[in-house]
């Protein structure tokens, strides 16, 4: 992993208030909801392009990972515990994945109605329960310690993206807020050094300006092997600047991450702009 460290300063990159990620989160999951009440049970086990899950399996994650993230929040399960249960080596990529096969298998409902309910449910036992914090203080995870705004934001992108995914599988039109794909975007941000691959840029100096239309806007630092965000102040040796839904879908590897480009929605610049087009190669999750 990366050597991070975050400042005050720094803190303050991907601000998301836990009501503003609330109200997201309830108007992103009504929507998969609405998706879900769209397929009928016979398209339970249609295979979901990309992942290696079904329609059923894929809300399961969803309804998982709300319940998982209450625990957290509720204290009733140790995050920081479970995240040193999982094994030390391979990315974090791969320590998430076995993370939610884990909860795959504790949640063991696959009926494609009663899973559209028990996310209802579960979103609203996540909304009180982290809603109740009232200390501030960061959630333990698997990810490792979350703000709960950063951490709602999150969520809201699980919903997106994966909502994404079960209308690609049944053939169903999906639409990204870009106002969810901000908020998304604009949490995931304190997250962004946790997901470089130290190896991959041990030999790497270089400052990324990432612009995302509308906000947010910071830099990426890359220093051998170190990684860290900071606000953006103009001193970069490559910008990216891109609009909020396509960005989010590249960054989860959703769409050929040339197509965007081809259609200027993401574009690319300064006196080095060849690092953008490796910085796919530095991430080991996204």
């Amino acid at each position: 992993m990366p050597s991070t460290d975050r400042t005050p300063a720094q803190s303050q990159l991907g601000a998301v208030t836990i009501q503003e990620g609330l109200d997201a989160l309830r108007r992103a999951a009504a929507a998969t909801g609405e998706l879900l009440g769209s397929i009928s049970e016979s398209r339970a086990d249609a295979p979901v392009p990309g992942l290696a899950w079904t329609v059923a399996e894929t809300a399961a994650h969803l309804v998982a990972l709300l319940r998982q993230s209450a625990a957290f929040a509720s204290g009733a399960r140790d995050g920081a515990a479970e995240r040193a249960a999982l094994p030390s080596s391979g990315g974090i990529g791969e320590r998430m994945a076995l993370g939610n096969a884990r909860e795959l298998d504790r949640l063991g409902e696959r009926r494609i109605a009663v899973l559209r309910q028990l996310l209802e449910s579960s979103v609203d036992e996540y909304a009180t329960l982290i809603a109740g914090r009232r200390d501030g203080d960061p959630v333990e995870t698997l990810f490792g310690p979350e703000d709960p705004g950063a951490m709602t934001a999150a969520l809201v992108g699980e919903q997106l993206v994966h909502g994404f995914d079960l209308a690609r599988a049944v053939g169903r039109r999906w639409r990204i807020d870009p106002d969810a794909a901000r908020l998304t975007l604009n949490g995931l941000v304190p997250f962004l050094p946790f997901m470089v691959d130290a190896e991959a840029i041990r030999h790497v100096r270089a400052r990324i300006e990432v612009r995302i239309v509308g906000a947010p806007r910071f830099t990426l630092v890359l220093d051998h092997g170190r990684a860290a965000v900071e606000p953006a102040d103009g001193r970069c040796d490559c910008w990216i600047q891109a609009e909020p839904v396509p960005y989010l879908l590249t960054g989860y590897g959703r769409v050929n991450r040339w197509l965007p480009l081809l259609r200027r929605q993401i574009r690319a610049g300064g006196r080095r702009p060849w690092i953008a087009a490796r910085l796919a190669s530095y991430l080991t999750s996204v």
